[in-house]
């Protein structure tokens, strides 16, 4: 499995401000997609060991959708 670079999020990490990244965001920053495994990333990626030694933790957002019915409306 390869290794993120961190440098760049450490950086941030160090400004001591919360803060949010995209997917290409994260993967301009790392050389890497972020891991699609939610409780991996979150628990034991390289990214989420780093963010607990400063202090941080990685909340996810997901991504939401919503279904509405197609429906025609009879009027009596």
């Amino acid at each position: 499995m390869a290794t993120p670079k961190l440098d760049s999020i450490v950086k941030q990490m160090e400004a001591g401000e919360p803060f949010s990244l995209t997917n290409s965001q994260y993967k301009k920053s790392t050389g890497l997609d972020i891991p699609k495994d939610t409780s991996y990333l979150i628990r034991r990626s390289a990214v989420a060991k780093r963010a607990r030694e400063m202090g941080y933790m990685i909340v996810v957002h997901e991504r939401q959708i919503s279904f509405e019915r197609n429906c025609k409306f009879i009027e009596e």
